[in-house]
């Protein structure tokens, strides 16, 4: 008998092996997608400071490949049936290409923000293993050595990464307004002391994201990825993780990061107790508690601060009409760059933001694990949009709906598990039958 199950087993290792090295190739791809997705800048940064001055065309065209690249990578998987973030981004399409025909003008970069929402949800879907934490483990540890690179020798950064020079380039952000003279992205240095120890002299750092405002948002998903997937990092990963990240918060001093991974933590202490439908009531809430903070407390728009931004926010709410609601109208576009909530409206119709809402988080989660992860992505979006629309940049934004992707693939592994392994019949009631019970055991002899 051994020796024929020996070809079987063989058999068996041929067809195990190349289905283990068509999961490392998918795995690279996925890695250098979002690697990708995150350091682009950097590189272009690299290249307007070192080689060639650039526009705004290569940074176009370098996104456009990633998602592109990101799209088709979850098509090509075979078997694959389309769900609901396939339908969602052809009524995204659909509705960018209606509303550009209802203003008579077309700006790509409105469909570019919320396209990326189902692209990397469904890439992150395409994630299996558990070598995706190793990697955005490396991934976390280079962003924090860039950071102490900066905060250490702000003059080398910026010899080889001249960023002030790379936005005004690129985007026409222009600094010489500004008291940021060490050649940084303007918002480095605030009018005002730091918020998270005012007696540390250093500025904002920015790491490879080239600005703090994305180093406070990525500081939030590596909270959520640490916090969510807890259980299945190791435990060095888990030490340095957690002072890289607390490292990270404090040089990016971010308010909307600190205010942000307190709730997330906790969320995460109180997640049993909290309802299956919390992440879609977010968004209500937050609105809800901005206008009810405002109308109490009497806050007033124009102070660069977190009240002054969020009565700021209400007030483009109030001023909005039909026409913005519907997203005809792109009058108030350049008012709500501090009103997230306002611009998702506005660039999409409220009718298509609620659609985008509810097709994220109208349908629960089933494991632990992915429910916390899908509230805390909840929780993030809704502080993040009272007062900014930052967290649509790629260099986050391919993170974040990575993570939630992944967070569905596992819940629905798990539901499919659930079904197919069926309980031991202790757990549903059933006496497990004892053999010969109340009779004599029956003697076996040998014989020669």
């Amino acid at each position: 008998m051994l020796t024929r199950a020996l070809p079987h087993a063989k058999n068996a290792a041929e067809f195990t092996a190349p289905t283990m090295n068509g999961e490392r190739s998918s795995g690279r791809r996925l890695d250098s997608l979002l690697w990708a997705s995150v350091l682009f800048n950097l590189a272009l940064c690299f290249v307007d400071t070192n080689f060639a001055t650039l526009g705004p065309l290569p940074v176009m065209g370098v996104e456009a490949l990633i998602l592109g690249a990101a799209l088709l990578v979850p098509l090509a998987r075979g078997g694959r049936i389309p769900g609901r973030m396939d339908f969602l981004l052809l009524l995204l399409f659909a509705n960018f290409l209606l509303l550009s025909i209802l203003r008579q003008s077309i700006d790509p970069k409105l469909f570019r923000d919320v396209a990326i929402i189902p692209i990397f949800v469904l890439l992150g879907m395409a994630s299996t293993g558990a070598a995706f934490h190793r990697r955005f483990f490396w991934l976390l540890i280079l962003i924090l050595a860039f950071a102490i690179w900066e905060a250490i020798s702000v003059e080398s950064f910026v010899s080889v990464f001249s960023v002030s020079d790379y936005f005004a380039h690129t985007r026409g952000t222009f600094t010489q307004d500004w008291t940021v003279d060490t050649g940084l992205y303007l918002s480095s240095v605030r009018p005002e002391t730091r918020f998270l120890f005012a007696n540390l002299p250093i500025h904002r750092l920015s790491s490879v994201f080239l600005e703090p405002v994305s180093l406070g948002n990525y500081v939030i998903i590596a909270t959520i990825w640490l916090a969510g997937f807890w259980r299945e990092i190791s435990r060095p990963m888990k030490v340095a993780a957690t002072f890289a990240i607390l490292l990270l918060l404090i040089g990016s001093d971010s308010r909307m990061a600190s205010l942000t991974c307190v709730a997330i933590l906790i969320a995460a202490a109180a997640r049993k107790w909290l309802p299956s439908v919390a992440p879609v009531l977010m968004a209500p809430i937050v609105i809800a508690a901005m206008f009810l903070t405002v109308h109490i407390f009497g806050l007033r728009a124009g102070n660069d601060d977190f009240p002054g931004r969020i009565a700021y926010a209400v007030e483009v709410f109030r001023d909005s009409g039909l026409d913005d609601l519907a997203g005809i109208s792109l009058d108030q576009m350049a008012t709500v760059q501090d009103a997230g909530f306002a611009y998702i409206i506005i660039s999409q119709s409220l009718i298509v933001a609620l659609i985008i809402w509810g097709s994220l988080f109208l349908k629960p989660m089933a494991t632990p694990k992915s429910r916390f992860i899908h509230l805390a992505v909840a929780l993030y979006l809704a502080l993040n949009l009272t007062v900014s629309w930052s967290l649509f940049s790629i260099k986050t934004a391919a993170l974040l709906w990575f993570l939630l992707g992944r967070a569905i693939r596992d819940d629905q592994d798990e539901r499919r598990d659930a079904v197919t392994d069926p309980p031991a019949p202790e757990a549903i009631g059933v006496s497990r039958p004892r053999p010969f019970a109340g009779q004599p055991a029956p003697s076996f002899k040998m014989s020669r």
